[in-house]
């Protein structure tokens, strides 16, 4: 540069000072702002290894799906804002996990991806939008396929045999858990050949590791009762998934051979000596040609609307499923258009998984409270911090008794994993010690009742008891649990308006709702005559009751209306329910001696024979009317060495009077489902009870068959005396 030159560059200089002194400004504000983006997804990236780890690796979850999700999206989301800012080792750019320790490491021939994720309609058409960027002229149609909560396993087969069973570990590298794969049943050990599906040379078949919902629940209760005996904490799984991970991470085989756990099998990797399926479609018919069982829910579809509709019915009934399903999975359908489309850092761009509200989260203990039934028994429950769970916000769980909150060792201020299946209350799976700050309070179990201050006594060991049977919380529980509608159903008489009428001093126990008159009613707030007269009414109406009804309806410890229609039938009355022994008691089938004794306890008290005497004055019904008379001889009785079992709702009887007619026709009640049992009588809302008995052929009638046999042999009872 010459001196002129250097000289106009000067004045020009001096003449953008302010410029320049912004620039610079700008500059540093920027590398500020780049700094703290730079920090947040270093917090970001460790957070999620961490949880990973303890996931994959330890079996031992920190944090629920919704809230991993969140980390990720809110990682990705940074990192498209700055992707100079992406790393190699980035949990984005890779498959979520990592190889165990205990096991030896195998590569897996072809990458396991896992999957990207959307919650949302929209979310689920941006997905098909950029599919459809990359194939602009393509149409695409989609197979759907419930996305099972388990362990992802790829199995490698030579010549039809199974050589090798790897986790997906980190997608490139797994463990290796051969011996434990060959004791699951429902992996063959030799691929089925066929002329249409002849086996490959060597195959890569993926599929997901799982442990149905009923097996999760026997394994826990076995792991309890095994720790029991030996005198130790038992060590339960969080949840089926948890169960089925770590039961297939045992160095002894015949460890995992003992744990109930199923496979499923839905995508092909690699494939070698055969030609490739042309579809998903085709994928699942081979898979299952081959041996393995497929997903009977997988639904191929034409349109993405269709694919939508697909994952909202499975959202609606997905605890219908007998295993956990947090969501669905969407593939296009044609293999092609899957390779054209390929892949994207660790996901396909052929694939979504379609997440579901979660039934699992995290959230803080804030306290437990105790609260007091009718029987007595006192029942902690926890108070959460709200949280979203399954669709609606929980803020309160179960804890079961003193016990279970020792169990899991709940502390006061601990993040907790709460779980909801269904319409069941939620409930506290377990703390998470490894997230404790050292503020948590352990609690302790009062030694009196909260509401009375009597002393607290355990009699079985398990339940505490308030020893005060006057006392309110009680009375109060009582009168709700015997107007209620599987009770004496009084209508109009609803947990409020029962804790007012106490409150005024109107009711001290069941007997005084009978005496109620208008007048009263209509000096406590809220009534007017109208609404008084309608509570009268049904008061009147709840007298005609039947007696296995009111005898449910006292609120008798154990006795639930099972028992109470089994007793009421077998004693036909209140004075020889009364009369009876606990021995006489226990002798009727179904009923075992902790009812009997329960039962006899309660009738020893003379408070109570005052209650029955003066329900009796009230023209409440305790006794029955005289059985169905019948002319068939024990000699000739036509269900003579047959066996029963009633499942679901009957219309046209009770339960105890179709179990009772079968029995005056010479049958028997079976207790359970098995390959010798002679008829499965089914109802409406029929259980598990017929799923066995179909898969065991047993012959399976509906109540009008029932009923119709009954008529036959003059064992039909006049009429229908319902709980």
């Amino acid at each position: 540069m010459s001196h002129a030159d250097k000289e106009s560059q000067m004045n020009a200089d001096g003449q953008n000072g302010v410029g320049a002194t912004q620039t610079t400004t700008a500059t540093t504000a920027v590398a500020a702002d780049m700094a703290e983006v730079n920090t947040r997804i270093e917090e970001l990236r460790q957070q999620i290894r961490e949880a990973e780890h303890a996931y994959f690796v330890l079996d031992n979850p920190l944090l629920s799906d919704a809230q991993f999700d969140a980390l990720v999206r809110e990682l990705r989301s940074l990192e498209e804002a700055y992707p100079e800012l992406i790393t190699p080792d980035s949990p984005t750019q890779r498959v979520s996990g990592e190889a165990s320790s205990i096991f030896s490491k195998f590569r897996h021939p072809t990458p396991m991806l896992s999957l990207a994720n959307v919650r949302t309609p929209d979310e689920l058409r941006a997905w098909q939008q950029r599919a459809q960027r990359q194939l602009p002229h393509a149409t695409f149609d989609y197979v759907c396929e419930p996305k099972i909560d388990g362990l992802s396993m790829n199995l490698i087969y030579e010549h039809g045999r199974l050589i090798y069973g790897i986790t997906r570990g980190d997608g490139a590298i797994g463990e290796d858990v051969t011996p434990n794969v060959r004791t699951i049943k429902d992996i063959p050990h030799q691929l089925h050949a066929s002329e249409q599906y002849p086996v490959p040379d060597r195959i890569e078949i993926r599929g997901e590791i799982y442990m149905l919902r009923e097996n999760f629940e026997a394994l826990n209760a076995r792991l309890e009762e095994e720790a029991t005996k030996a005198g130790t904490t038992p060590r339960l799984f969080a949840n089926a998934r948890n169960s089925a991970a770590g039961s297939l991470r045992q160095k002894d085989p015949q460890v995992t051979a003992s744990r109930p756990l199923s496979f499923l099998a839905y995508q092909i990797g690699l494939i070698e000596g055969a030609a490739e399926p042309e579809s998903q479609e085709d994928v699942l018919r081979h898979l299952q040609a081959w041996g393995f069982p497929v997903s009977p829910l997988a639904r191929h579809v034409q349109t993405l609307e269709e694919a939508q509709a697909y994952c909202d019915e499975r959202q609606a009934q997905r605890f219908d499923v007998p295993y956990d399903i947090d969501g669905a999975v969407i593939k296009i359908n044609a293999r092609w258009q899957q390779q054209e489309l390929g892949v994207v850092a660790r996901d396909p761009r052929w694939a979504i998984a379609y997440k579901f509200a979660p039934v699992e989260t995290n959230t803080k203990l804030l306290d437990i409270v105790i609260t007091v039934g009718r029987t007595g028994a006192l029942i902690p429950n926890a108070r959460l911090q709200p949280v979203q769970l399954g669709g609606i916000t929980v803020s309160n769980a179960t804890l079961f008794n003193f016990d279970e909150v020792a169990r899991k060792d709940l502390r006061i201020g601990d993040t907790v994993v709460v779980q909801r299946h269904g319409d069941v209350i939620p409930g506290i799976v377990k703390a998470i010690p490894e997230l404790r700050d050292g503020t948590e309070q352990p609690w302790t179990p009062p030694t009196e009742c909260p509401v009375c201050h009597a002393p607290v006594l355990r009699e079985d060991g398990v339940v505490a008891y308030c020893t005060n049977a006057q006392c309110p919380a009680q009375r109060l529980e009582r009168v709700r649990h015997f107007v209620s509608k599987g009770a004496m159903d009084i209508r109009g008489l609803g947990s409020e308006i029962v804790a007012r009428l106490i409150d005024a001093g109107l009711v001290h126990d069941v007997a005084d709702i009978y005496s109620l008159t208008e007048e009263q009613l209509l000096a406590l707030p809220g009534f007017q005559k109208k609404s008084a007269s309608n509570l009268l009414t049904s008061i009147a109406n709840s007298k005609r009751r039947p007696f296995p009804a009111v005898l449910f309806a006292l609120g008798i410890r154990y006795v639930g209306e099972k028992a109470a229609e089994i007793i009421a039938e077998g004693f036909r009355s209140m004075e020889a329910v009364l009369a009876a022994t606990p021995d006489q008691i226990a002798a009727l089938q179904g009923i075992g001696p902790t009812v009997a004794e329960s039962l006899h306890q309660w009738g020893e008290q003379q408070t109570n024979r005052d209650l029955i005497a003066r329900l009796v004055a009230a023209g409440l019904q305790l006794s029955l009317p005289d059985g169905p008379a019948t002319t068939v001889s024990p000699e000739n009785a036509p269900f003579a060495g047959q066996t029963f079992l009633l499942t679901g709702s009957l219309a046209e009887l009770t339960r105890g009077q179709a179990e009772q007619a079968i029995v005056a026709l010479g049958g028997k009640i079976a207790p359970s489902v098995t390959k010798s049992l002679s008829h499965l009588i089914v109802g409406e809302a029929a259980g598990s009870k017929l799923e066995k008995a179909e898969k065991l052929n047993v012959p399976i009638h509906d109540e009008a068959w029932l009923v119709e046999r009954l008529r036959e042999h003059n064992a039909m009872p006049a009429e229908r005396k319902r709980l």
